[in-house]
């Protein structure tokens, strides 16, 4: 076996959630542990065991970059615009937003590595913040099972209805002709992800691929235009600088939700952690390379939308500004036909791999115990290999925020709603980085340390978006029909709410049943540590006991 071999091996043996059939173990697992696994192995849970590794890393980067490049870009420049009073100053945002998220992509990618299973975030703050029984983790996966991903779906799917009745000029591309749209998008989506986990995968690379070209279009024809190469009316966008800049801080914090909004998703694929191929070497260039792609897009297209739109059109152009741009870049049949339709697609990409991931950490939360009953209906399907149950749990909830909503300015409500407590978590797991880099310091599987001035500036940011929204701004709630407090309040009142469940199932049901729900942190640790172990080892020992490890 040749040097590249043998890494490759050592690797894959390291990425299995078992450990050697030749093993002793007894002697040095606690007793709590044994019980845990004997437990959840009797009851058909999947806790520690290997999940088909179907994730590769242009698959894995493509999770990222497909969530990223979703709606956000495409939808919420004008309204940052319109927020901070200057093209100038929006164009900082979009920039801090790029360096912020690799900061935080950065504290991922180290959590990561040191916790490789399906559920992310939620094993995260598990073991960065164990007590009291496990109500971070728990929460978070309340709140993203109940409240995030089924409210960001039912924010997009609307998104792809507006850009596709506007490209075959339908006037009332808003209301309920764009929700019938979207219900149709979120249906198929999830029929495809039921159906088959490669061709969902398969599904979003190719819409990878058509939002980058997108992008990429946009990008280059807003640099032709500014070297004069189009015959496009001249404006004073960027001449004009900062000038007429807002200093209202709710203003900066709105603009920063839905900065923040768009780089959403370099997170997407902690979810299905399970599931990557060689993740130590896959994870850090998938997460940390996608931030880099999406943000250099992200500034490139911001200064080609505002060379060619005025700022007034601009502001008024609200979620079709990308459509607004190609219109007068293109003219009638592409900019107004061909790139809407494209746009919409790209959003269509977000929804998958949005779905692919929420269904995997709801089948985590299940395999764990949050969810009564969970243990009985996680896991994949027997004949199509996907957590049918999860995708059909998500499907409705998702159902319920995209319809029962009354028709209005439900998308800047939904984004700003589900944005409170993304980033709260957000922060939190960021931090448990810095704290397990001092509780846990020679953890075996800690083969990246992310950069702390970098994290601490992250979590400065998460605090700040969490904070100000509560602020009042200064001109008043404006035109939004709601109160300038109601969606971070939602967010805020959402995440509270969790707490009842939480009570209920790892405080009193555990008294009542004598079951140690939150024993399966313990059993990871100790699942962790014996797998550095092996990798610690000779490879020659490792040759010989190669036979005598599952990789099933």
């Amino acid at each position: 076996m040749d040097s590249a071999h043998k890494d490759a091996w050592r690797e894959d043996q390291i990425e299995v959630g078992a450990v050697t059939q030749n093993w002793d173990p007894a002697s040095s697992r606690p007793e709590s542990v044994i019980s845990t696994i004997n437990t959840s192995a009797a009851a058909g849970n999947n806790v520690g065991a290997a999940s088909k590794k179907n994730i590769g890393i242009f698959s894995a980067t493509a999770m990222g970059v497909s969530l990223m490049i979703g709606s956000g870009i495409f939808s919420t420049p004008a309204s940052i615009l319109g927020l901070v009073g200057t093209p100038s100053m929006a164009l900082v945002l979009w920039g801090l937003g790029a360096v912020i998220s690799f900061g935080g992509a950065t504290a991922f990618i180290e959590l990561g590595l040191m916790y490789r299973q399906n559920g992310g975030t939620m094993h995260f703050l598990a073991h960065a913040y164990p007590k009291p029984k496990l109500v971070l983790s728990y929460l978070f996966a309340w709140v993203m099972i109940v409240c995030i991903r089924p409210g960001a779906i039912a924010a997009n799917g609307p998104v792809i209805g507006k850009y596709w009745l506007y490209a075959i000029g339908d006037s009332n591309n808003v209301g309920w002709h764009a929700r019938g749209v979207g219900f149709g998008c979120i249906t198929f989506v999830t029929l495809i992800n039921i159906l088959s986990a490669k061709w969902s995968l398969r599904l979003i690379n190719l819409l990878t691929v058509v939002k980058i070209v997108v992008l990429l279009i946009i990008v280059i024809t807003g640099i032709i235009a500014a070297a004069g190469g189009l015959n496009v009316a001249h404006n004073d966008n960027w001449s004009r600088g900062f000038r007429g800049t807002s200093n209202d801080a709710h203003a900066y914090a709105s603009a920063l939700t839905k900065v923040f909004w768009a780089y959403d998703g370099f997170t997407n694929l902690v979810y299905s952690l399970g599931e990557l191929r060689k993740p130590q070497r896959n994870l850090p260039w998938s997460i940390g390379g996608s931030v880099v792609i999406v943000g250099v897009l992200y500034i490139m297209a911001n200064v080609a939308f505002f060379f060619v739109v005025p700022m007034d059109v601009a502001v008024n152009s609200e979620e079709i500004l990308a459509a607004e741009f190609t219109y007068r870049v293109f003219g009638h049949q592409i900019g107004r036909v061909a790139l809407p339709v494209l746009i919409g697609l790209s959003v269509l990409g977000a929804i998958c791999a949005q779905t692919y991931g929420v269904s995997r950490l709801l089948d985590s939360a299940n395999e764990v115990g949050f969810v009564p009953y969970g243990r009985q209906i996680c896991g994949n399907h027997k004949k199509l290999g996907t957590p049918v149950t999860s995708l059909a749990i998500m499907y409705a909830l998702t159902m319920l925020y995209l319809l029962a909503p009354p028709p209005g300015k439900v998308f800047d409500l939904l984004v700003d709603f589900v944005q409170w407590s993304t980033w709260l978590f957000y922060g939190l797991a960021a931090a448990g980085a810095i704290i397990l880099r001092f509780t846990k310091p020679n953890h075996s599987l800690r083969s990246f340390k992310s950069f702390h001035p970098l994290n601490i500036l992250f979590i400065i940011f998460c605090i700040y978006i969490t904070i100000f929204p509560f602020v009042p701004p200064k001109s008043g709630s404006g035109d939004t029909p709601y109160p300038f407090y109601l969606s971070p309040l939602l967010g805020l009142i959402t995440t509270l709410v969790g707490l009842v469940p939480w009570y209920l199932r790892l405080i009193w049901w555990p008294k009542r049943s004598g079951e140690d729900l939150t024993a399966w942190v313990e059993a990871e640790e100790y699942e962790e540590q014996i797998h550095g172990d092996i990798a610690a080892e000779p490879l020659g020992y490792l040759e010989q006991e190669k036979d005598g490890i599952r990789t099933e």
